[in-house]
């Protein structure tokens, strides 16, 4: 949906009812692009899951071989796009095709983190979502309130309705919220635990929730932090030892920590998302994308600013949080070798393990 608003921006009816199969030919785009950023990642997860023997021999050769199958798709596009090409038309043609491909990348590439952070755990999903949310009211709520009484410059002309002042009172009550939500969605397995399997069936997760999702003392979590942090913490017990002692006696989650990061990127970051659809809205003389939503417009209006707050979620998990090597993994990489291979492996794994006294 977001995408046939965004490919509608620039549509010219009468231009394009001299060219046959235009519209065809941009969702089809569409849907080789969304095969090959989509592909990847569920093959990634199907290898891993006790579900991969159930494969059909064409599904399991259309994830094995995404790749080759994304090429294929995408040569065959590019001939059919050049072919479509019509005298007179050229122009309309190159920029429509040029337009489709960063809405492209705007609606599919950036969505491809989305896959990731909801098998990581759900919390991970509406964590982000709830804080650009709470960001959004309470922008609103801020600007309405203090608006223009202590910064009367114009925040920025893309928006003038938006204020200094809702700018950063919002980013306050993002960061409150997050440390306070992350803490209430710690309490909840299905909030926590990783999936094992795709499927359409509602199911109740039950896991022991990673460490990072239990209480533990701050001080436990500032011995094991970065050695930046450490020195900066053991300065301040130093000017304030009672205070500081209360203080790293205190009980947190540290999901929390990751929380506070994610809000701080929903203040000062997300928020230009919504700033680009502003941009594109005011370039085409547009006030939405669309009507679908009473007072809220189109589906981009909605997702504009969740894009780019998913994509954070995602590098941010897989920086400070993801494991790129686990065991499930191994084992499914294990299983694609031949049975020398796979003896070999063994041999070796052993032998790593005696020279580690473990065996």
């Amino acid at each position: 949906m977001i995408f046939k608003e965004l490919v509608g921006v620039r549509k010219k009816q009468a231009a394009e009812r001299k060219i046959p199969l235009f519209r065809s030919i941009q969702w089809a785009w569409f849907f080789v692009a969304s095969y090959f950023t989509w592909s990847t990642n569920v093959c990634e997860f199907l290898l891993q899951g006790p579900q991969s023997k159930s494969w059909s021999s064409v599904t399991r050769y259309l994830l094995e071989k995404n790749m080759m199958v994304s090429f294929s798709l995408y040569t065959v596009m590019m001939i059919g796009s050049v072919l479509s090409l019509r005298k007179g038309l050229f122009k309309y043609q190159i920029t429509q095709y040029t337009w489709t491909m960063v809405t492209i990348s705007i609606v599919v590439f950036q969505t491809q983190a989305v896959f990731q952070i909801i098998y990581a755990g759900l919390f991970w999903f509406v964590m982000p979502s709830s804080l650009v949310i709470c960001n959004d009211i309470m922008a609103y709520y801020c600007g309405q309130i203090f608006g223009r009484r202590l910064i009367r410059r114009k925040f920025l002309e893309l928006s003038p309705n938006k204020t200094w002042e809702g700018f950063f009172g919002s980013a306050v009550c993002t960061l409150i919220f997050a440390f306070w939500f992350s803490r209430i969605l710690c309490r909840f397995q299905w909030m926590t635990c990783m999936p094992d399997k795709i499927t359409f069936s509602l199911l109740t997760l039950s896991c022991n929730p990673a460490p990072m999702y239990h209480d533990r003392r701050i001080g436990t979590l500032a011995e094991e932090a970065h050695f930046g942090v450490r020195k900066a913490i053991d300065a301040m017990t130093g000017l304030a030892p009672t205070l500081m002692n209360r203080f790293l006696d205190l009980e947190i989650c540290s999901v929390q920590i990751h929380a506070l990061c994610l809000g701080l990127f929903a203040s000062f970051a997300a928020p230009f998302g919504g700033f680009l659809s502003s941009a594109i809205k005011r370039a085409y003389g547009i006030k939405d994308f669309n009507n679908l939503i009473p007072g809220h417009g189109g589906m981009m209006d909605r997702f504009d600013c969740q894009f780019v707050m998913f994509l954070c979620t995602f590098v941010h998990h897989r920086t400070f949080v993801h494991s790129p090597i686990t065991v499930d993994a191994l084992l499914a990489s294990a299983a694609q070798l031949t049975a020398a291979e796979q003896q070999e492996f063994l041999q070796r794994l052993s032998q790593l393990l005696l020279n580690k006294n473990v065996l």
